[in-house]
């Protein structure tokens, strides 16, 4: 196939606006200038002079009653959309990349700003627009500088680059010089040296900077493929964005051989129903070219179209991106995907454009609209009834014109005759409109989900209604306000995010810098994926923050018991129970999570401590311990005694051995002293022997002396009375010996 020339890829981008334009700015304008009417409750058309003429507010009830909701979920953590690793080593570039996509999108960019606005014109008007792109700009930086000498600010100048200069600089006073003591310095003459002369400058530069713009535009600029299946963007065949830009923007944008007739030709007004009454409501007009000197501030159309063509001729077509003016092409490469997003809060199976909450009750605002306009015009009517008058013949009144024109409060009424005037009373029927009106809001509640029982009306619990019913009810309605999220997550703001990832990962980026938990990181974006996982962390279906407040709570109670198991190693980390807290903080309403908890990171669980004990416990463990307590007395004291006892055997025992030793000993000293007694006496015995001996010897003796000496006779027998005397004491003695060795011994 032969390769595409510009002027046959030009006559197909302008057939594909053509043919998209049609039906964005016919179809899908004339509903969406509905849906903004009935937004700024603008009048019917309808309405009659002297009638009520009011207009209900179901639309914008609706739309600015669920906005809030809606953009909580989505700004109420800094993590709407978080990456996630495919592999172990994809762990901290996830990690990085979910930090710093959130960062660009939510600090550089509003991200509050852009939310609102996309999710205001998707409840409004069917459908919002989203782009996510590159923006170079050429930043002026300026360098104060103090003190510096001639010498110092050329090097300054040198060191900031070409385009470098002083925007100003104001001559200090000169300061005298100094010397080695010191002291100044003196010249010749006495008077202080003065130094060279010093400056107080600013000097300028210019530098590229390249950022991550994501803005959200009118819908009526977005142009799609009418026959389009899906809102996701990435496969349509044509996606073009209308941009409304000026010469200035061009040229800063690099497009410099635009000139200002070029942009002018490109100016055309879009004839699109929701634009013309979006700009003239606000007394605007959307063509218009500014005819003054300065040709930089003349405004033109840049188309920015993502179409799928063979360009190159190989056969298959691939995804180009296209800037081009009316009949000019700016630039024509090959691109990526389409960093266009587009959400509706009901979509439509099978079609890009769904449904907004306006085209849900707009039907029932023009309903309530014409029931409140019958009761106020039945109001008026009662309060001041139509009055009839009796004319005569020639249909001239018998009452004064002036007087019944004249409605004052007792005013007079001046009549010819009595019965000339006459009230044509008609009856209230207020009370019969107010079922039809809450009716009427049952059905918005019903088609919508917005109720009065989820906008914080003190009124929404009545006395007829249980707070069971209630919870009920506003759960049930709350449920659509959640979906709405989901698919408003989904559908854009995942886009979206997957669209920043892919251009800080696409090698032009410098590495970004912000402030993260209360640390200042420095994440280059070249080395991470261009592509992970992705999960949403809004309009998840889990209730209300003070539900999901006690589900976390009773999840972290689950946590605090399984980490004192012996399961808890297994089954808790203390990264688990950092991110419960965590999530706990942002219901709160705090996002920065390190002002409460320091994160653990991959730290191991500790042990598990034991668990307090229970009181019934200790007090039956001390009951328990108090028994036994008094069982070992009783022990002991048994023991105590038995010992008692056994002492006062043993006693008993050595008492008697040593009664029996003594008795023993005292029978075997009695024995030795009947010996020593026995051996004495007979000793004695030997001595009263021998001494009878000799006495014998001796009275032999004595008689034979006597016998001899017979003059000797009368002394001789003195001696012999005397001898018989000492014989009979030493027997007495000795019998008195053998008595006392009988006796036993103390």
């Amino acid at each position: 196939m032969a390769k595409m020339d510009e002027d046959t890829l030009l006559s197909l981008l302008q057939t594909q606006e053509e043919d998209s334009s049609a039906f964005v700015h016919g179809v899908l304008g004339e509903a969406r200038e509905q849906a903004l009417r009935a937004y700024h409750r603008m009048p019917y058309g309808n309405e009659e002079e002297g009638w009520s003429s009011i207009v209900t507010s179901e639309v914008q009830d609706t739309v600015e009653w669920i906005l809030p909701a809606l953009l909580e979920m989505f700004t109420s953590t800094d993590q709407a959309v978080s990456f996630d690793p495919e592999t172990a080593k994809d762990v901290a570039g996830a990690e990085q990349a979910t930090s710093t996509c959130n960062h660009v999108f939510y600090k550089q960019n509003n991200g509050f700003l852009v939310l609102y606005t996309a999710i205001k014109d998707a409840l409004t008007v069917k459908n919002c627009a989203l782009m996510w792109r590159k923006e170079t700009k050429r930043v002026k930086n300026v360098t104060p500088v103090k003190g510096a000498s001639p010498e110092m600010l050329a090097m300054i100048l040198q060191d900031a680059g070409e385009d470098a200069e002083i925007e100003s600089a104001t001559p200090s006073k000169p300061q005298p010089m100094m010397g080695p003591d010191g002291q100044p310095m003196l010249d010749m003459m006495g008077q202080p040296m003065m130094g060279e002369p010093t400056f107080d400058a600013r000097v300028k530069s210019y530098s590229d900077k390249t950022s991550i713009k994501v803005e959200a535009f009118p819908p009526d600029e977005l142009l799609i493929r009418r026959d389009w299946t899906s809102p996701l963007l990435d496969d349509c065949p044509y996606v073009a964005r209308l941009m409304r830009v000026t010469l200035s923007d061009l040229h800063e944008m690099g497009y410099t051989d635009v000139t200002a007739e070029d942009l002018s030709g490109s100016a055309e007004s879009i004839n699109s129903a929701d634009a013309t009454f979006r700009a003239t409501s606000v007394g605007d007009s959307l063509a218009r070219v500014d005819q003054s000197d300065d040709e930089s501030l003349t405004e033109g159309l840049l188309r920015i179209e993502f179409v799928l063509v063979d360009f190159d001729g190989d056969g298959i077509a691939e995804r180009r991106c296209v800037y081009r003016l009316k009949d000019k092409i700016l630039k024509n490469e090959e691109h990526d995907g389409v960093p266009i997003a587009t959400a509706s809060p009901i979509i439509n199976p099978h079609r890009w454009d769904g449904m907004s909450l306006a085209d849900s009750v707009m039907d029932l605002q023009e309903l309530g609209s014409e029931l409140t306009r019958q009761m106020f015009n039945s109001a008026y009517l009662a309060n001041n009834p139509r009055t009839e008058v009796l004319t005569d013949a020639n249909w001239s009144p018998l009452a004064n014109i002036d007087d019944l024109l004249d409605s004052r409060p007792g005013g007079i009424i001046r009549k010819r005759q009595a019965d000339a005037l006459s009230q044509n009373i008609t009856p209230f029927v207020g009370g019969q409109m107010f079922p039809l009106l809450e009716h009427v809001q049952r059905m918005g509640e019903r088609r919508t989900g917005v109720s009065p029982l989820n906008q914080a009306d003190p009124n929404s619990i009545k006395a007829d209604k249980t707070a069971k019913e209630v919870q009920v009810t506003a759960n049930a309605l709350a449920a659509r306000v959640k979906l709405t999220a989901r698919i408003i997550a989904e559908v854009l703001l995942k886009p979206t995010f997957k669209g920043i990832l892919k251009l800080l990962t696409s090698g032009e980026m410098e590495k970004v810098a912000f402030r993260l938990r209360d640390q200042f990181v420095e994440y280059d974006p070249n080395e991470w994926r261009d592509g992970y996982d992705m999960t949403v962390n809004v309009g998840l279906g889990t209730g209300d923050k003070e539900v999901q407040s006690s589900m976390l709570q009773a999840v972290f109670n689950n946590q605090m018991g399984l980490a004192q198991s012996p399961f808890g190693p297994m089954l808790i980390t203390p990264k688990a129970i950092y991110n419960t807290q965590a999530k706990l903080v942002e219901l709160s309403g705090h996002k920065n999570v390190a002002d409460f908890f320091k994160d653990p990171g991959d730290a191991p669980m500790p042990q598990p401590n034991p668990p307090p004990p229970d009181p019934a416990i200790q007090v039956k463990q001390m009951e328990l311990q108090a028994d036994a307590q008094r069982f070992q007395a009783d022990v002991q004291r048994e023991q105590q005694i038995e010992q008692l006892k056994a002492q006062a055997k043993l006693q008993e025992v050595q008492a008697n051995l040593e009664l029996q030793a003594s008795n023993d000993a005292r029978d075997g000293e009695r024995e030795t002293m009947k010996a020593i007694h026995a051996r004495e006496l007979g000793a004695l015995q030997l001595e009263l022997d021998r001494y009878k001996t000799d006495r014998d010897n001796e009275t032999r003796i004595q008689v034979a002396l006597i016998n001899q000496q017979g003059k000797l006779q009368g002394q001789a027998m003195a001696n012999e009375s005397a001898d018989k005397h000492a014989v009979f004491g030493a027997e007495q003695a000795a019998q008195q010996a053998a008595q006392e060795s009988q006796e036993p011994q103390e």
